[in-house]
């Protein structure tokens, strides 16, 4: 459906490593589909389980946790090396402390809570405090083994992500932290507008700043709406702005229509909507 829109490239997101991948690359080199990205994320509910490795948990506090997310991540990226993606998109995953899953979990049930329906719940003043996070040490372990993917994913784009939570690991600071520690060709920036526009929303950071510090590596954006909590929504279902953002990418960026609907009405939606603000 996909290609009889005119699309010849296409993003595909694991989330399990389980998954059968040589069917996956088979299948699309039947369709004569070209990939040009990969997604490793992780759901919510996994990403903020630390005690077993997954692909969000490169910078998790437990060396042996991060080491074999790693490890996981170059598994998962050389078993899909037949289809020939340019770039693996990673998300820095959650900082650890022991309230994480709670105020999480009280986070989306402010941000899924219909105002002119119902009397929502008042967001705590603390809730986007972190007590007893490491994010250093969370840090260090991240860049260790992203400087190890980066030197044996030659030819390969690592692009690392906007969390999609103010619990992220990678704020803008931290962010930039990670790429001025490591100075690697092969890493870049991919950003994602129901991400940032989540950020804003929560006035953790306005969606701009994301696009103004990392401009310069901007390899790809997911364009994707959100609704309330639910991000990940067609282009222009939702309440972000795309006008504002078709001025900040630059002609080689990589543009990946999202949409979490399989029949393929949101895509044919999305994309006409992407095609009338100037973005495809």
């Amino acid at each position: 459906m996909g290609q009889e829109l005119g699309f010849d490239q296409f993003d595909l997101t694991i989330e399990n490593p389980q998954a059968p991948l040589g069917r996956i690359v088979k299948a699309l080199k039947e369709v004569n589909a070209k990939l040009c990205a990969v997604r490793l994320s992780e759901p919510r509910q996994r990403a903020t389980v630390f005690r077993r490795p997954g692909y969000a948990k490169l910078g998790a506090l437990s060396r042996d946790i991060s080491v074999a997310s790693g490890k996981m991540v170059l598994d998962t990226t050389e078993q899909l090396a037949p289809a020939r993606p340019g770039h693996v998109v990673l998300s820095g995953g959650y900082l650890e402390f022991p309230t994480l899953v709670e105020r999480q979990l009280q986070l989306e049930e402010h941000l899924d809570c219909d105002t002119s329906t119902q009397a929502c719940p008042v967001l705590p003043k603390d809730l986007m405090q972190t007590p007893g996070a490491k994010p250093e040490a969370q840090l260090e372990n991240f860049c260790r083994e992203l400087h190890g993917l980066c030197s044996k994913l030659q030819g390969v784009t690592v692009c690392l992500m906007p969390p999609a939570s103010p619990f992220g690991l990678l704020t803008p600071q931290h962010l930039e932290w990670v790429f001025d520690s490591l100075k690697a060709r092969n890493l870049g920036y991919w950003h994602s507008t129901s991400s940032a526009a989540m950020l804003e929303k929560l006035s953790v950071v306005r969606q701009e700043e994301w696009l103004t510090r990392f401009g310069s590596r901007l390899k790809g954006v997911y364009l994707a709406d959100n609704l309330g909590a639910h991000g990940e929504q067609a282009p222009g279902l939702g309440d972000i702005d795309f006008k504002k953002i078709a001025p900040e990418l630059a002609r080689a960026t990589v543009r990946v229509l999202v949409t979490d609907d399989a029949s393929g009405t949101k895509m044919r939606f999305g994309s006409d909507y992407l095609v009338k603000v100037g973005i495809f």
